[in-house]
């Protein structure tokens, strides 16, 4: 069953990512953590200009954490180079961070700490 979203575990999860992992590549991301952030962050990037300012602000946090969630599939961060493309860009990466992650260890790393996911 899944578990009921807090708007303080939002703001947390916010909060962790845009300060201690700013620009954190390495690892994995459990599937609620990258969904807790993102959500915020698209609705954000929706109010003009200062939606502007925040994507621009929150790019490399963002694709940091794109980075990590893929890792979480087995798939390299590599992989949003795709959004170049026109059109369908954004649909490849997308594909990746909506499965559930990798069980147990992969060449990336363990298993996010509470995700559905990990090897317990």
């Amino acid at each position: 069953m899944a578990q009921a979203i807090t708007a303080n575990e939002i703001i947390d999860n916010f909060k962790k990512i845009v300060t201690t992992q700013y620009i954190c590549f390495e690892g994995r991301m459990s599937l609620r953590e990258y969904w807790l952030y993102f959500l915020p962050v698209f609705i954000l990037s929706l109010i003009p200009f200062v939606g502007w300012v925040l994507s621009v602000a929150l790019l490399l946090p963002t694709i940091g954490a794109t980075t990590r969630r893929l890792h979480d599939v087995g798939k390299t961060g590599w992989l949003q180079i795709c959004v170049l493309i026109c059109g369908i860009g954004y649909l490849v990466p997308l594909f990746f961070c909506i499965q559930a992650g990798n069980a147990g260890d992969n060449q990336y790393g363990p298993a996010p700490a509470g995700s559905s996911n990990s090897a317990e």
